[in-house]
């Protein structure tokens, strides 16, 4: 076996692959329907940015648990 047959089968030779474009998104357009983007919980809770960063740590992004904490929050101001 050549040297330069060598390197092919070690995968060293292999073409770059080609870059892929990533389609733009629109900064309040949900990427993903079920979760919340930081910049979308942002915007309708009317969060300061490090206090929303902080309950999507902990509560995680998906909006129904985001809602629901976030509406339990409400009730306890109101009381």
């Amino acid at each position: 076996m050549t040297q330069g047959n060598q390197e092919a089968i070690d995968g060293k030779t292999c073409a770059p692959a080609k870059p892929t474009r990533a389609r733009s998104v629109e900064p309040f357009e949900t990427v993903y329907s079920g979760h919340y983007d930081l910049t979308e919980f942002i915007a309708i809770y009317k969060l300061q940015p490090l206090e929303a960063r902080e309950i999507l740590e902990r509560i995680g992004p998906s909006r129904t648990k985001l809602d629901a904490y976030m509406n339990e929050l409400r009730v306890q101001a109101q009381k």
